[in-house]
């Protein structure tokens, strides 16, 4: 593919025999004979008995390779052609840009599983995604002017959502990040559409739920408890605390969504900013603690390396909604702790997560034959 790319650079001079659209067609016959091959030769990798991992490695090298020869020619391209202005050899160089961008699109939808979503896409596609987006932020916007909702709250989003893409086009930005402007600001106008009269509570409530960690969504949830504690009497702060932060507790954070990976999720970042309101009292109290901060830990037989493989397990048989393999570190280290450890460190865990030996796994075999012995006494007799 790169050899016949550079070819078609090497040599932009149109026939005189031929017209544009017979020098492109002309031009184009040996891309388009490579792309199929290539489709036909991932498909038999695919269902092929090539390991997981090597799978994986396999499908991402080709993304990143595909996607560095979209953006090379994308680069030729001017922005002018994109008002109508450009020559036969820009249309050229938009027709291969095409088919690049059918391969990843060919990439990401039959090799989901193995397609990295955090991997920066295209130029071509940043730039189509992110006219949709911007679309979407003006709808959005207009939608806004309708309802009753905070206008602080709604300019967090707007102004959120527009620094990320203005960042995109000069910095980059992944398929995850890209994706979840899209689905943020189209959920946000179908919840506006079906309840015209939405509460700032509730609104904010379905950003937070959608993990809209924003510095702005971030800055503006604060400054609006704070005035609602600092208006309450003294005697009930305690109260009102307490009931934003089981409120916010009740709330399922989707983790597999994120807005700025960079950061931690947004419950992480507001639950122990309000947990520093807590008096004193509760604060050096563990049993009262343990009630309201959610440090709770499930105890454990097993070691740190024992469990690292067992979640390890659960995580290569597709056992977890999510794949975000940080999100599922951060989750098992905050929740559970071993006789040994009672606060299980994040790179401790990562590093047996990848680092088990055979006499480990020896152990967690067992454990689990057990489990298995067990389902066959009691399921089937």
């Amino acid at each position: 593919m790169e050899r016949l790319i550079g070819e078609i650079i090497n040599d932009e001079a149109v026939s005189g025999d031929e017209s544009l659209a017979e020098d492109i067609s002309r031009r184009l016959r040996p891309i388009a004979g490579a792309c199929s091959t290539l489709k036909e030769k991932w498909a038999h990798e695919l269902f092929s008995a090539v390991k997981e991992h090597v799978l994986i490695r396999y499908v991402q090298y080709h993304q990143a390779g595909i996607t560095s020869l979209s953006n090379l020619i994308s680069m030729k391209i001017p922005d002018a052609y994109f008002q109508g202005i450009g020559d036969q050899v820009h249309h050229l160089y938009f027709a291969i840009v095409a088919d690049l961008e059918d391969l990843l699109r060919f990439l990401k939808q039959g090799f989901y599983k193995y397609f990295d979503i955090d991997h920066r896409v295209s130029n071509d596609r940043c730039r189509k995604q992110a006219t949709q987006i911007l679309l979407l932020l003006e709808e959005t916007k207009a939608a806004f002017s309708e309802t009753n909702i905070d206008r602080l709250l709604a300019d967090a989003i707007l102004v959120s959502v527009k620094n990320k893409i203005r960042d995109a086009k000069q910095f980059g930005i992944s398929y995850r990040q890209l994706d979840y402007c899209q689905s943020l600001l189209s959920t946000i106008r179908e919840k506006l559409e079906e309840n015209s009269g939405l509460s700032t509570d509730e609104f904010a409530q379905e950003l937070y739920r959608q993990n809209f960690n924003s510095y702005h969504f971030n800055q503006w949830f604060q400054v609006s408890l704070s005035a609602i504690i600092n208006a309450a009497s003294e005697n009930k702060r305690e109260k009102i605390i307490f009931r934003e932060i089981e409120l916010l507790k009740l709330i399922f954070v989707e983790r597999d969504k994120i807005f700025e990976p960079e950061l931690p999720p947004v419950d992480e970042q507001l639950l122990p900013w309000l947990e520093q309101f807590l008096p004193a009292q509760i604060k050096n109290n563990p049993n009262k603690i343990l009630k309201y901060n959610g440090h709770h830990r499930m105890p454990l037989q097993f070691s740190v390396i024992q469990f690292a493989l067992f979640v390890r397990l659960c995580y290569l048989e597709g056992c977890f909604h999510i794949n975000n393999i940080s999100d599922i570190f951060r989750f098992f280290t905050q929740h559970f702790e071993t006789k040994k450890q009672l606060n299980i460190s994040f790179k401790s865990f990562a590093r047996a997560f990848y680092g088990v030996d055979q006499a480990t796994a020896a152990v967690v075999r067992d454990f689990l034959q057990r489990m298995i012995n067990t389902i066959n006494k009691i399921y089937f007799p």
